[in-house]
């Protein structure tokens, strides 16, 4: 069919298929109620508690044999290391919810170095000055070197192994890269004690051993215990006096280890 309108100006030509299908309207707001509808007794239950993102799935479809598996827990800068090393040695705040966030083994791995080279040069130093002024010649030891390797990196890595195995095991869902590093950083408040003790006077050595006790304590303490918290048992009752144990066991070696200087007859 066609249509036509004249005009002085122009002419409009419309053509019209009778043929065309004519438009049909559907109700949607009554069939989107109906599919959006759930059928009685179909609610789920909440899911379980998951491990942070990145904690336990950063290596993501990476191998741990290949380099991108371990380049990510390097991605940090030094403002993130000291942001977290300041929750470690003044917990204030949680450090496992900044860690979480982006899991770094840079800080789990250099603060215990650290702490490793600080405590031989200043236990080396001051043994030296204390020979020193009592007429004696100084020798370096370097058997306490390897002591000091042996002690930290091995407390580090078997106590937080101990702790990922027996909270996994209890349900709690921890990360193995989070108990390590919650003990790596844990040490970083022995750098200024191993500088203090220099100072040659036996009663202050004992006091800085007793802040740097406190200090790492507390924070290893409150960090498993939010780790624990995770699960619904009293996994926390029994594990908790143990640790506190065995890191006062540290403690005492590093006070008669490092902090005790004597003059070698």
């Amino acid at each position: 069919m066609s249509r036509e309108q004249s005009n002085p100006n122009y002419n409009i030509v419309v053509d019209v298929d009778d043929d065309e299908p004519t438009l049909e309207f559907q109700d949607f707001a009554t069939t989107n109620a109906q599919q959006g509808r759930m059928a009685p007794g179909s609610a789920s239950a909440p899911p379980p508690y998951q491990p942070p993102s990145g904690a336990d799935a950063a290596g993501g479809s990476h191998s741990m044999w290949q380099a991108e598996y371990w380049a990510q827990y390097f991605n940090v800068d030094s403002r993130d290391v000291v942001q977290r090393t300041y929750l470690a040695v003044v917990p204030k705040d949680s450090f496992l919810d900044v860690y979480n966030a982006n899991p770094d083994l840079w800080g789990t791995f250099w603060i215990p170095t650290s702490v490793i080279f600080a405590m031989f040069v200043t236990a080396s130093l001051s043994q030296g000055i204390t020979e020193a002024l009592a007429g004696h010649p100084h020798e370096y030891d370097f058997t306490m070197l390897t002591f000091a390797v042996f002690t930290i990196y091995m407390y580090v890595l078997v106590v937080g192994a101990v702790v990922y195995g027996a909270t996994k095991y209890f349900g709690s869902h921890p990360g193995l890269m989070e108990c390590f590093s919650v003990y790596g950083y844990a040490m970083a408040v022995w750098i200024p004690v191993s500088v203090l003790c220099v100072l040659p006077f036996n009663w202050f050595r004992w006091a800085m051993v007793a802040v740097g006790f406190a200090s790492s304590g507390f924070f290893i303490m409150r960090s498993v215990n939010q780790i624990v918290s995770r699960s619904n048992g009293s996994l926390h009752k029994a594990i908790i006096p143990l640790l506190l144990v065995a890191h006062a066991l540290l403690v005492v070696v590093f006070k008669f280890k490092f902090f005790s200087y004597s003059v070698s007859t």
